[in-house]
């Protein structure tokens, strides 16, 4: 007998495709499936401003020494000032409790506990389409999972009307994710005022909204990205909020974030939120990764390193703009129509391209241009001087030879 004699494990689409890129051999090769910001030597920098105050921690780090599961509250305060701003943190303060977590999907996974042991219905309705992680990890957690609407794939653009008849329909004690900007896969996003009609259905109709924000800053700004977010806790008496900062600080593989709750009732406080939060990351893990948590608190709390990190995600952002516009005039200058508009309205890293299994495949392939397997593009891995080569190739597809007006 053997305990591991096990069938050989099959591999869903996405983890196939980032193998068949590990082997492939061509030095021709372009990555736009990896969910990683490339400067325009295809390299992923670290910040500046990191290493700056990685040095400074080098210097004046005593100890190595294990942190609690709520890992670092310096880091929390931190980022949560960055998203939610002075004025929420002055009125709800002692309301909201937060800890520190490795990275975006552990705080998917405790979000999803957090659900199912709170919230009577044990359910959770999620965009679609949406990052392939989150249902995976909600379903790990024991939690129903439904869709509503959100992109319309025909047409490229955000389906509103019919989000908000979908979220009509859910009930009292159900939850709701959303994107808190630069929304994955498809780069559109909600208004301000969307998200205030989004924040008062889930008022009236006793929805709890979970918020994943994981591109602060690499949308339209550091501040405009969080605007929904901050409208949307306002109005809203509880709210999930996770925060990655592996994008916006460019430390990917030191996983950093943070899960937070804030709630209206009566006798709580933050530190029994805290608690219930550490309990639940205590099944998961011992505590998180302290290194990028401190970079990060040198960085905002000083002025000068706070300024360098704004203007270097500014010019992050900024780029991102101008790799989008490009692609979009070069698929439109092929197809000599306006359908690829679209990409020039929509915010952040990535897009859905309206490409079909046969035709992912062919650029994979054919030209070496790896894509997701539901047609999301990296915009922020576009090599600038191989983007008349890629629309080229995307444009010869047969789904592209009758598009436009």
């Amino acid at each position: 007998m053997r305990f591991f004699d096990i069938a050989k494990p099959s591999l869903d689409s996405t983890r196939q495709m980032f193998i068949e890129l590990e082997r492939d051999e061509r030095t021709s090769k372009i990555d736009l499936g990896i969910g990683i910001y490339r400067d325009e030597n295809g390299l992923a920098p670290v910040f500046k401003s990191v290493k700056t105050a990685e040095k400074l921690l080098f210097e004046v780090e005593s100890s190595k020494s294990y942190k609690t599961p709520a890992g670092n509250s310096k880091y929390c305060k931190n980022i949560l000032d960055l998203v939610l701003g002075k004025a929420i943190i002055d009125e709800r303060g002692d309301k909201i409790g937060s800890i520190q977590i490795p990275g975006a999907g552990s705080g998917l996974r405790i979000a999803g506990e957090l659900i199912k042991n709170n919230l009577q219905n044990k359910l959770i309705s999620i965009p679609n389409p949406t990052w392939g992680q989150q249902p995976f990890m909600f379903k790990k957690s024991g939690l129903k999972v439904i869709n509503y609407n959100y992109y319309n794939q025909e047409n490229n653009f955000l389906d509103f009307d019919n989000m908000i008849y979908d979220l009509k329909k859910l009930k009292s004690g159900d939850s709701i994710l959303l994107h808190g900007c630069c929304h994955n896969p498809t780069g559109a996003d909600l208004t301000v005022d969307q998200w205030e009609q989004v924040a008062n259905i889930c008022l009236k109709q006793g929805i709890l909204p979970f918020i994943d924000l994981v591109y602060q800053g690499l949308g339209i700004g550091v501040e405009e990205d969080v605007l929904g977010i901050r409208k949307l806790v306002q109005i809203v008496p509880e709210v999930i909020i996770t925060v990655s900062s592996s994008k916006t600080f460019g430390v990917y593989r030191d996983r950093c974030g943070l899960i937070a709750v804030i709630t209206d009732a009566g006798k709580v406080k933050s530190n029994s939120l805290e608690t219930m939060l550490s309990e639940i990351a205590r099944e998961l893990y011992f505590h998180p990764p302290d290194h990028a948590a401190e970079t990060i608190n040198i960085i905002l709390e000083d002025k000068n390193l706070k300024y360098d990190w704004l203007v270097e995600i500014r010019s992050m952002q900024e780029r991102i703009v101008s790799l989008r516009n490009k692609l979009a005039n070069s698929l439109q200058e092929q197809q000599q129509t306006d359908f690829f508009s679209f990409l020039k309205v929509q915010n952040g890293m990535f897009s859905l391209l309206p490409i079909s299994q046969e035709g992912i495949m062919t650029l994979r392939k054919e030209n070496g241009i790896y894509l997701m397997p539901d047609g999301r593009i990296n915009i922020a891995s576009l090599p600038e001087n191989k983007i008349d080569f890629i629309s080229s190739k995307i444009c010869s597809l047969e789904e592209f030879r009758h598009k436009g007006n």
